[in-house]
């Protein structure tokens, strides 16, 4: 029917199935085919750029929780090598036990640099927003900004008093 091989997948076979149409004297057929497809691709690609955009947008809300522990620690960091011999500085970091409804999260903070510190009002017991990803807390600040923790620990606050 076709004067050529009638291939349907990628665009080098779709010009082949085109050509082939042009092929059979069938012209009206190529202009159907080629705006048709031209139509379905761009119909999904506008589909999928949705879907994508709103599922980007999405941000969970903050919660109000209340820090259970904060600890500042230091562990050694390898710099360099130098015949064998490791060159070690001491690297402060964060930890932070938080509890939210019931839910204790454990969370480690690694600063930037030196200078760069949590602040001075958050203390045991007292009552912060956050709100939660699947593996990062994030503390919001005074002044608006967060500060990032890596959830190394969730539990139930519940199981623990039991245990202890």
């Amino acid at each position: 029917m076709f004067g050529g091989v009638l291939l349907a997948f990628g665009a080098t076979k779709f010009r082949i199935f085109v050509l082939g149409l042009c092929k059979s004297g069938n012209h009206g057929a190529v202009l159907y085919w080629k705006f048709e497809m031209l139509r379905r691709i761009a119909t999904s690609c506008i589909l999928l750029l949705a879907a994508v955009s709103v599922a980007h947008g999405v941000q969970r809300e903050y919660i109000a929780g209340t820090i259970l522990e904060i600890r500042e620690l230091e562990r050694d960091r390898v710099q360099l090598y130098v015949v064998n011999t490791a060159i070690m500085t001491e690297e402060p970091y964060y930890t932070l036990a938080v509890d939210v409804d019931g839910t204790r999260y454990e969370g480690e903070f690694l600063p930037r640099n030196s200078h760069e510190m949590l602040p001075s009002f958050w203390k045991a017991e007292e009552s912060i927003s956050l709100r939660l990803d699947k593996h990062f807390m994030y503390v919001k600040r005074e002044d608006g900004s967060e500060v990032k923790f890596l959830i190394l620990k969730k539990s139930s606050l519940h199981a623990e008093r039991i245990v202890h």
